[in-house]
């Protein structure tokens, strides 16, 4: 071999060598800004876990705060309800119709009244009274 090979090759090595160096040495960094990164992540996912449980904490006591007036459970009952139930049973509760004083109907006072037992408390008049007599 003449010796310009043999000197191109000693600095083809030598560069070869110190691009293999280099490419080692930007591998090793690069896996530590990774494993860096992956504990800022961890810690985020720590954080975001817990702002969750918050916003659900938060959520869980508006929704009983809604229902418990309105219905007879007990605190117990609540405790055994996820979120998506409890938002169930509010929107519920926010579609059902109230009765009102007219939806009230009375039964027989005793059982010589079982002839009024389709009165109610607005037609306790003789008229009305005698107008369903005749219509039935």
């Amino acid at each position: 071999m003449p010796e310009d090979q043999k000197g191109s090759s000693a600095e083809e090595n030598k560069l070869v060598k110190l691009s293999v160096d280099q490419v080692i040495a930007e591998n090793i960094s690069l896996k530590a800004k990774v494993q860096e990164l992956e504990g800022v992540i961890d810690g985020l996912n720590v954080r975001l876990k817990s702002a969750n449980d918050l916003l659900e904490a938060q959520t869980r006591a508006k929704l009983i705060a809604d229902i418990k007036p309105r219905t007879r459970y007990s605190d117990e009952d609540f405790a055994k309800f996820t979120v998506d139930e409890l938002t169930s049973i509010k929107v519920t509760l926010d579609n059902a119709k109230l009765p009102t004083y007219k939806n009230i109907h009375f039964g027989p006072i005793s059982s010589d009244e079982r002839k009024d037992e389709g009165l109610t408390v607005g037609d306790l008049s003789v008229v009305t009274e005698a107008k369903r007599k005749q219509g039935a």
